[in-house]
């Protein structure tokens, strides 16, 4: 859903003499592709080309290891990070197309867009967040877009750099691929078995990035940390024993993000997927063996990580409560169905 360069154009891109010239230069190793550490050293030069005169340029900063990995697994995916010519002149594309919405909103030249800015570039990428054509700059538009980007807010300032908006670009773009491939076009909200089949979509669609971030040539990344990238992350392997949302997790999370009705539009799916990467997250950070499921005392833990410590009396009425299947721990789509009752959005 978000516009891209047409087929025709991405097929043309291999013979821009910039592009092809660009390849030759990072290819350092002259192997023909480019690696995750020469694609660093390239987006850092793109990076350096939409920050020049702003106050961002003042501040020497390498692209984060996110993006590079989103990038990989985007232009990369079939040659285990390994990026060949056709694919880096589409990357390149892509980043061009990219930087122009961002120096369009970018108009007081700081370098970083704020979030009021967020929802109008969103509009000109062709995401409107509420899927309305005159969506872009409504109050509903601009609170979907402040959840969204404050995911993206590593330093928390408020803002969003160059870096950032392309990592939210990237992730978005799974999400948004697996909503219009299963909801008909011109539709605007799901039932829960619907919901159901764009989760699984998603969990197979981040699969790649999943064994992009256990390639060794990501420890080299600077500030790589392969448990931070994947802690949000839905993905196929991301417990040892994969199990997809019950059906009722699919009707609780659709009555709680559409105020009790029983469809889900698509402005509540997308603050719906902000939620479910803040629980995964935050489920990932106690269940450290990657089992899917969390213990009593893990529990205790991941309440008192929320602000929300509990006697053990209550905890374990919480815990039986949400137990489904008695099997004296909570799975993750157990955790999200207790998460979705007793917090707020």
């Amino acid at each position: 859903m978000f516009e891209e360069p047409d087929m025709l154009a991405k097929r043309q891109c291999i013979r821009n003499p910039e592009y092809q010239a660009a390849f030759q230069i990072f290819d350092r190793d002259h192997s023909g592709t480019i690696d995750l550490q020469e694609l660093n050293n390239a987006v850092q030069a793109v990076k350096r080309s939409v920050e020049s005169g702003t106050q961002q340029s003042m501040f020497e900063r390498p692209f984060h290891a996110k993006t590079i990995l989103w990038l990989a697994g985007k232009y990369a995916r079939q040659g285990g990070g390994q990026i060949r010519l056709q694919e880096f002149c589409e990357m390149l594309q892509y980043l061009e197309s990219v930087k122009n919405i961002f120096t369009q909103i970018d108009t007081d030249r700081t370098g970083d867009i704020s979030v009021s800015e967020l929802s109008r570039a969103l509009k000109l990428s062709g995401f409107n967040v509420t899927g309305l054509p005159d969506g872009g700059g409504d109050a509903l538009s601009l609170a979907v877009a402040e959840r969204i980007g404050r995911a993206y807010d590593a330093d928390g300032n408020g803002v969003l750099t160059f870096d950032e908006f392309v990592q939210l670009r990237l992730e978005w773009d799974s999400y948004l691929d697996s909503w219009a491939a299963h909801v008909p076009a011109g539709a605007n909200a799901i039932a829960p078995q619907q919901l159901l089949t764009i989760l699984e979509a998603i969990k197979q669609s981040l699969e790649p990035l999943h064994d992009l971030a256990m390639n060794p040539l990501c420890a080299g990344l600077s500030g790589f940390n392969a448990g931070h990238f994947l802690a949000p992350m839905f993905y196929n392997s991301m417990f040892k024993v994969p199990r997809p949302f019950l059906h009722t997790t699919a009707e609780l999370l659709i009555r709680k993000f559409s105020g009790g009705a029983v469809l889900l539009t698509f402005e509540q799916f997308c603050i719906l997927m902000e939620f479910l990467k803040e629980q995964k997250t935050k489920f990932s950070a106690v269940d450290q063996d990657r089992s899917g499921s969390i213990s009593l005392e893990e529990l205790g833990v991941a309440f008192a990580q929320s602000g929300l410590p509990l006697p053990i009396e209550q905890l374990l009425v919480v815990a039986r409560r949400y137990d489904q299947d008695r099997s004296g721990t909570l799975e993750f789509d157990e955790f999200v169905q207790m998460m979705a009752e007793i917090t707020n959005i």
